[in-house]
């Protein structure tokens, strides 16, 4: 978190693939240097079970347009969501 913090502005493109848990906290700490029509992917949206929880709080998330996301689950793989940043 430390380290994306120094990041510089702007983000065109964001790939979420850590610790599930850190997903929003990463993406609340990133939000604000994501340019309009930014491409956020997060991936092992629908798999293991294990994340279902974390991964469900993620997708409500970035599927509310009030959050300034258009956002789609594709089952590729594990789940992959894509998202790209509206402002």
């Amino acid at each position: 978190m430390q380290t994306l913090g120094d990041l510089a502005a702007p983000i065109d493109f964001l790939f979420l693939d850590g610790w599930k848990d850190l997903y929003l906290p990463v993406l609340d700490l990133l939000k604000p240097k994501l340019r309009k029509g930014s491409v956020v992917v997060a991936d092992n949206i629908l798999f293991p079970p294990m994340f279902k929880k974390t991964m469900k709080r993620y997708v409500t998330y970035m599927h509310d347009p009030a959050n300034g996301f258009q956002s789609t689950t594709l089952p590729l793989g594990a789940g992959i969501e894509y998202s790209v940043f509206k402002g």
